[in-house]
């Protein structure tokens, strides 16, 4: 079976935002890095940290 299909609709949605706002946080932190903007890149690091944490816990709520 499936384990997405435990979870609801909402939480699909929610981790789906999720993704798209980490391959942005991604690139973000690609072009940081490039442009020499370490500080940036770290900021965006834990900002990429938090965002796979919501993941988790929205899986966790579904017990996926």
């Amino acid at each position: 079976m499936d384990k997405s299909n435990l979870l609801t609709p909402e939480e699909r949605a929610r981790i789906t935002e999720i993704q798209d706002l980490l391959i942005e946080r991604y690139v973000e932190q690609k072009h940081a890095v490039e442009g020499g903007n370490r500080t940036r890149a770290k900021e965006i690091e834990f900002e990429i940290k938090e965002l796979k944490r919501e993941i988790d816990e929205v899986k966790e709520w579904a017990n996926v």
